[in-house]
């Protein structure tokens, strides 16, 4: 919108100030009762402008380039949480994403702190989300902090106006995630998306596209999916601490399975609120026995049955011994595809005792193209205004899932999913 002042010299308008789009819905509802020109003088004040508004102003509207698409524009970004993984999204928005500045960073570690001086130069370093919040010129969060802090953070940011990307999971707690996605949907002007990095990685793409070919050539239609994933086994004792406040190996390490399973089987678009028919899940203890006190293994396996006549099966595990593995294999009427653990280089090596590669060490190594894909992803879908890759819903979709499925391997029973798509647990 554009306030133009007439002059009074020669009777004619002039532009006088412009106001946001968004500014501008909230004045002009605020004058809807004034006449042409405005008689009265009113003051807004707005989140860093306060605007005077006198006699001889008229408004006039037209359409002026948003954010969105301003050519050159860059996304002003803040970190909230500054560990591995948050170290990982810093260097790749700060260095490799031409379109983000990477502007501020929380974290109340001092490693943290001592990271960022050397690794962000010029990045602004806090202790608390708080004064994150508190900064006039933050247009994006991404949200890396310990997973019983996110769906907090995440409700501030909506309501800030803040866009969003989020580690999964929302919550080890399903219904702490309920308000997110209520947030997120009441907020059509903020972007939320969800770190599943899977989607974003070139082969599943790959796979991916050739599954929506193939169904809509009616080629073939995919019907089961396989999915494995490995993490290397932890001596240490490091994991086990972690294990406590993880959620479960189907919330931790199976909730990417679980949505790349909806993603890749196109059970995310069915339209309908009951989406799985039951699911059924089993685990062991093989070098981890403690983990029963938490009600939790080190290996399990799971089958999902999703009501578009597909089905997934898991095979989730925390005592890898060759580095970390990530496969997916899936089954048509007309063809079988598989995306195998790729090998961190090409170097083959034969010897006496047989032939070799080496595995990706860790699911970093594996990802790694791919968190920047999902980095360049969530800048895009701001700047250009486009629907978030993945979305608060098909995080909270897939928590109902791995929920469910830690229910059944702690049951022994399988679990039913009603008409509202939630899980009946007994």
């Amino acid at each position: 919108m554009i306030l133009h002042e007439r002059d009074p010299t020669r009777g004619r308008l002039r532009p006088k100030l412009i106001i946001p789009s968004g500014f501008a819905s909230i004045l002009l509802s605020e004058l809807s009762t004034a006449s042409q020109y405005i008689h009265t003088i009113y003051t807004y004040r707005f989140s860093h402008h306060t605007l005077l508004v006198h006699p001889f102003l008229q408004i006039s509207t037209m359409t002026i380039p948003t954010a969105a698409t301003i050519p050159g524009k860059k996304l002003r970004i803040a970190l909230l949480g500054c560990g591995r993984m948050g170290q990982r999204h810093a260097v790749n928005l700060h260095k490799l994403i031409t379109r983000a500045e990477v502007v501020a960073v929380a974290d109340p570690s001092p490693i943290a702190a001592k990271w960022v001086e050397e690794n962000l130069p010029g990045v602004a370093y806090y202790s608390t989300p708080d004064s994150i919040f508190s900064l006039p010129n933050i247009d994006a969060v991404v949200i890396s902090t310990i997973t019983s802090t996110h769906a907090s953070l995440t409700i501030q940011a909506i309501e800030r106006g803040i866009h969003v990307l989020l580690e999964k999971p929302i919550s080890v707690d399903v219904e702490d995630s309920r308000p997110v996605v209520e947030a997120a949907r009441k907020r059509k002007d903020v972007k939320v998306m969800i770190g599943f990095v899977r989607r974003f990685d070139a082969a599943l793409n790959q796979l991916h596209t050739h599954l929506k070919s193939s169904a809509l050539s009616s080629q073939s239609q995919p019907f089961l999916l396989k999915s494995t994933s490995c993490d290397p086994h932890d001596s240490t004792g490091f994991f086990i601490s972690y294990a406590k406040s993880s959620g479960g190996i189907f919330m931790d390490c199976g909730i990417h399975d679980i949505d790349m399973s909806r993603w890749l089987l196109n059970v995310s678009s069915s339209g309908t609120k009951k989406q799985v028919a039951r699911v059924l899940a089993s685990g062991l203890l093989t070098l981890h026995p403690t983990l029963a006190d938490q009600g939790d293994c080190d290996n399990a396996l799971a089958i999902i049955e999703y009501t578009n006549n597909t089905s997934c099966t898991l095979h989730l595990s925390r005592t890898g011994m060759s580095g970390y593995e990530s496969s997916v294999e899936v089954f048509g009427t007309g063809e079988k595809l598989l995306v195998d653990t790729p090998a961190s280089n090409r170097v083959k090596i034969s010897d006496a005792s047989g032939r070799h590669v080496d595995s990706a060490p860790t699911y970093m190594d594996r990802y790694g193209e791919a968190f920047i894909h999902e980095a360049k992803a969530f800048v895009d879908c701001i700047l250009d205004d486009l629907p978030p890759p993945t979305s608060a819903d098909d995080a909270f979709q897939a928590a109902l899932i791995a929920k469910a499925l830690t229910h059944s391997f702690q049951s022994g029973k399988p679990v039913l999913f009603g008409e509202d798509g939630e899980p009946i647990l007994d």
